[in-house]
């Protein structure tokens, strides 16, 4: 089986993040190794790892192939390590199969699963849930009506991939599933949208297993997206989400490097 997957620095599987939103839900964080799918059924903008920019396959064009071989390779040292395994992408809605297959890996090695997803399938979502799931990050890029324009997706889907996520987002809190939901902020994101978000965010699921991650955009090359003018002004605006809806749990990533995440 050949997979399309994005090195980091320069290999598969490389990359450790740590999974910061587990200490609002009273859990030790985790550093997770991150399996990155090099294929992508939406195309943002903004995307970090170049996801707009696809070779003649569709697949990303930094991605290289690698085998479920490979794959394994990587589970079983993070297991080793006692990293949890995070698939992520591109999207892992593209390589299921893949997926659960790891999915299989992580269980028989009595390891600990996240992935990181876009949201739009619920039934491969379900799927995973069914093969041991421990967290989940979902996308919800953006209120309904700006979907559109921030994944690139065009005929009105993004409006149905909004309600997608939500879907997702109930289906893995009610399960029992850790989900970090997460939101780009850009310099145009207003109060209203992130008071439209909260709402339903909070409408369904399971409110004590949910936790919203802001993440401050960093631009990007080819992408005419501005960052947030200033990080108080962002601040203000989650102040002002939790006075409506106080026992929404949020974090702000407010950099990438360690040391860069605020809870509130």
């Amino acid at each position: 089986m050949k997979i399309r997957c994005l090195p980091y620095k320069g290999k598969v599987g490389e990359e450790i993040r740590p999974l910061y939103f587990y200490k609002a839900m009273g859990i030790e964080i985790v550093d997770a190794r991150i399996i990155s799918f090099g294929a992508c059924n939406f195309s943002c903008p903004y995307c970090k790892r170049d996801g707009n920019f696809r070779n003649a396959d569709g697949s990303i064009v930094s991605s290289i192939s690698a085998t479920i071989e490979d794959l394994f390779k990587v589970v079983e040292e993070a297991v080793e390590k006692r990293q949890a395994v995070r698939i992520s992408g591109g999207d892992p809605v593209i390589y299921p199969e893949a997926s659960l297959l790891i999915a299989e890996k992580v269980k028989g090695l009595g390891g600990r699963l996240s992935i990181a997803h876009n949201g739009s399938s619920p039934q491969f979502i379900k799927k995973m849930v069914d093969a041991g799931l421990e967290s989940a990050a979902i996308d919800l890029k953006a209120p309904a009506a700006l979907m559109n324009s921030r994944t690139g997706l065009n005929n009105g889907s993004g409006k149905r991939m909004y309600q997608k996520s939500i879907e997702t987002q109930d289906l893995l809190s009610s399960s029992g599933v850790l989900v970090d939901v997460r939101t780009p902020i850009f310099s145009n994101t207003t109060l209203d949208d992130m008071l439209e978000l909260a709402k339903d965010i909070i409408a369904g699921g399971d409110g004590k297993n949910e936790f919203w991650t802001w993440r401050l955009y960093k631009p990007v090359a080819g992408c005419d997206f501005d960052p947030p003018r200033n990080i108080e002004g962002v601040i203000w605006m989650i102040n002002e989400v939790k006075k409506n809806y106080p026992s929404l749990k949020i974090g702000l990533r407010a950099k990438w490097e360690p040391g860069g995440f605020m809870y509130f």
